[in-house]
């Protein structure tokens, strides 16, 4: 059996196009999956590297606060924060509104002593406790102000009466 010329081309040309297409389907379109595969990993690793820098870049400011705020908690062995307060008393003039200073058990962890002082103040005008408590919020010895009462004197309402906490906190031996 003879084929025509017409006959040939045509056969050549299905070939040709049956070739083409094993071609696309076995090779090139796994290939164009595979790619658009990876590029979605790509951008999925791509957005968690970012993730990664933030949280190192937070990571590096936490730890030097924490530094920072270590270094301001090394203080002298002989610092008393019942002694501090009072001295701030005396040097803001509130010490004659002051009935009570007495120091209290406070919380130890694996890292942080605190020592507690509890303040009980009387007839104190509301200008200069606020002063008093300004200051100890903004020590450089790191002191905090904690459940602070007010209450208006019923003879005076001009004039309160206080009664607050103020913590202190050193590093502990072992840390």
């Amino acid at each position: 059996m003879r084929l025509s010329t017409r006959e040939i081309t045509v056969l050549l040309g299905g070939g040709a196009a049956l070739l083409v297409m094993s071609i696309w389907f076995f090779a090139i379109e796994p290939m164009n999956e595979k790619l658009a595969i990876l590029d979605r990993q790509l951008e999925y690793y791509g957005q968690n590297l970012e993730g990664i820098q933030k949280l190192a870049v937070r990571f590096e400011d936490l730890k030097g606060r924490i530094t920072a705020t270590e270094a301001r908690l090394k203080r002298s062995r002989d610092f008393s924060t019942l002694s501090h307060m009072e001295n701030q008393a005396q040097r803001l003039n509130v010490k004659k509104h002051i009935v009570q200073m007495k120091p209290r058990s406070g919380q130890s962890t694996r890292f942080y002593k605190e020592s507690v002082v509890e303040i009980k103040m009387e007839k104190i005008p509301l200008n200069l406790l606020v002063r008093y408590l300004y200051q100890v919020e903004n020590s450089p010895e790191l002191l905090r102000i904690k459940q602070l009462k007010l209450k208006p004197r019923f003879d005076n309402p001009d004039l309160m009466d206080a009664t607050f906490q103020v913590s202190a906190y050193e590093l502990s031996e072992s840390s």
